[in-house]
């Protein structure tokens, strides 16, 4: 005849076997169902323009852009400007598996140093994993003056403090 004890004691480890088993079941049941598929994002669309400072074209500015999505360091990179203070920034996308249940967001910082001064030209918040989602669409004509004041602008999926302007937005089709 078993003990009274010793039922308890196998009971216990019978409802730790139970949760056990039952958590990691579930958990891998909700990842399934709360997880998107494997999907391209856009962490930062490319960007081209002009850097001027007094309007005239800073001449060989350094330009840094930073990425923060996924941790807090973040990834950068940087390029110079040509002699008419014009600049390309690469198209910046990855893979990922999203959660259904979280917001994709990505912190987008642009810095200028120039002259022996930094200018912090762009920060976004960028909600959208398209292209172009930055401004829902494609900027024309985008400048930047580096002597200009910081503008606030808020988009569909985005937040955007900048020093940097452009003629019109060309919408993007098929993205």
């Amino acid at each position: 005849m078993i003990s009274y004890y010793k039922k308890f004691h196998l009971l216990k480890i019978t409802h730790l076997i139970l949760i056990f088993l039952i958590t990691y079941s579930v958990e891998g049941f909700c990842m399934s169902l709360l997880n998107k598929p494997e999907e391209e994002v856009v962490l930062c669309s490319p960007m081209e323009g002009t850097i001027t400072l007094n309007k005239k074209p800073a001449i060989g500015a350094k330009i840094e852009r930073l990425i923060k999505w996924k941790d807090n360091t973040g990834e950068n990179d940087i390029t110079l400007t040509d002699d008419h203070g014009k600049f390309k920034l690469p198209l910046k996308k990855e893979k990922a598996t999203l959660s259904k249940i979280s917001q994709f967001v990505v912190a987008q910082e642009i810095r200028v140093y120039y002259q022996d001064e930094e200018y912090l030209i762009w920060t976004m918040g960028k909600m959208s994993k398209k292209l172009y989602g930055e401004l829902n669409g494609k900027p024309l004509n985008f400048h930047c003056e580096l002597t200009d004041e910081d503008e606030s602008l808020r988009f569909e999926n985005s937040l955007l403090v900048t020093k940097c302007k452009w003629d019109s937005i060309e919408p993007q089709t098929g993205e």
